[in-house]
């Protein structure tokens, strides 16, 4: 079996065998098909030097960037460009931060953690931590040279694969703690092999940059992907995040387990799924209820979780999106634990868990509050001073973190429209 003094090939049949010689710190794991059909995993042994200047594709050279303290490698870009070699986005930062302080919170002890689309690997870096076992994959050779410079630099240790993602889940049924998918586009390709991967009371985080369908901007789009009719209006995006929520209440149903949505939150041009799983067909069951649709009117800006034929504030016509999640985007507790885990230092993402904490239990969707003085024909009131006086007449009330004019509050329609007027 041995090819060369520095290069060994496995039959996957005689894999297992082998399992002693394989370090995983010093190893390239490729998964190729030959032309004959079967299947083989190359397995390179070589310094990290040689590595290096052996498979990092010719021209190609990243640059060295910190995050949180954290050291990675990739092509620096003034805007984040999914063509780059080995792609990182500044701008998810926040989705890290919250995702490394859910683990933390989550987790007593070290888990066994999947990051299956790693590109820099930076998140899986972060996760490092609180993980007994960690996995990082990418189908990009690029990238897993990315991730290797990453693990020397930081003193972490992993296995680094690469393979398909969808396929590295599904072989790994109920192997990881923790399972993370962090893909461009749509979470859902992945979505089912992520189920069975992830263990009983374990935790599975999802990312979507795919906003357009569910959101509302490309509806036929949402229906065509999601099941599910969406709406374009000023709480696009929590209705969007609801689409996605349910689509994973449904994949962990159809394998009778549970999914409850822990931290669930929207920013910028991504939403983010977390939720922990439980191996209930009851616990399925009950969440049946959390699955229906919302009304909209956009009239006076009425809405509501539930089917209605007409506004139950001005009797208009209203507009329905769904099936949806209708249940709690997270879990209070949970979240209020994550704002407290994260450090002060960690810029504006202390505060953006702390709001997530406090609508968690607002059931309405978010207001928009330009729209509802529009809608009451008048000018915006200033949105600290109109919170604090919903909160004085006995509703609970809060900022939103949808949005930075963001109101969520239970007080009825006609309430918020008399309260724009009055200041």
């Amino acid at each position: 079996m041995i090819r060369s003094a520095s290069s060994l090939a496995f039959s996957t049949l005689s894999l297992a065998s082998c399992s002693t010689f394989l370090t995983s710190s010093t190893m390239l794991l490729t998964d190729t098909t030959q032309p004959c059909g079967r299947k083989f995993l190359y397995w390179t042994l070589c310094s990290r030097r040689e590595f290096n200047a052996r498979h990092l594709p010719v021209g190609v050279s990243l640059d060295k960037i910190e995050e949180r303290g954290t050291t990675l490698y990739a092509d620096r870009q003034d805007e984040p460009d999914t063509g780059a070699e080995v792609f990182y986005n500044p701008e998810m930062r926040t989705n890290r931060d919250l995702s490394v302080a859910a683990a933390e919170t989550y987790f007593s002890k070290g888990a066994s953690v999947l990051d299956a689309t790693a590109a820099s690997g930076i998140r899986a870096f972060r996760y490092s931590a609180v993980a007994e076992d960690l996995v990082i994959n990418d189908t990009s050779k690029s990238s897993v040279e990315a991730v290797r410079r990453g693990l020397d630099a930081n003193d972490v240790d992993a296995e680094v694969v690469q393979r398909d993602a969808r396929r590295l889940l599904a072989d790994k049924q109920y192997g990881f703690d923790l399972v993370d998918v962090d893909p461009y586009g749509s979470f859902l390709p992945f979505l089912d092999p992520a189920v069975t991967a992830v263990r009983r009371e374990g935790l599975v985080g999802l990312t979507a940059t795919d906003l357009a369908g569910p959101a509302g901007s490309y509806p036929k789009v949402g229906r065509r992907r999601y099941g599910s009719a969406p709406l374009k209006n000023e709480f696009m995006h929590e209705t969007g995040l609801r689409i996605y929520i349910k689509e994973v209440y449904r994949a962990f149903a159809r394998h009778n387990r549970s999914f409850k949505p822990v931290l669930c939150f929207h920013q910028g041009h991504y939403s983010r799924v977390i939720g922990s799983v439980h191996d209930s067909k009851q616990g399925a069951n009950r969440n049946l209820d959390n699955i229906g649709y919302l009304s909209f009117c956009p009239e006076c800006r009425w809405r509501a979780l539930e089917r209605a034929g007409e506004c139950r504030n001005c009797d208009s016509g209203v507009r329905n999106a769904g099936p949806l999640w209708t249940g709690r985007l997270s879990d209070a507790r949970f979240a209020f634990d994550v704002a407290e885990w994260i450090p002060e230092g960690w810029t504006g993402s202390k505060d953006f868990a702390a709001r997530i904490e406090a609508e968690a239990d607002i059931p309405t969707p978010f207001y928009d509050l330009h729209e509802l003085a529009s809608a009451a024909k008048t000018q915006c009131p200033p949105i600290d001073e109109f919170v604090d006086d919903l909160r004085g007449t006995g509703y609970p009330a809060t900022r939103s973190h949808f949005s930075h004019t963001g109101v969520r509050t239970t007080a009825p329609i006609g309430q918020l429209h008399d309260l724009c007027r009055k200041l």
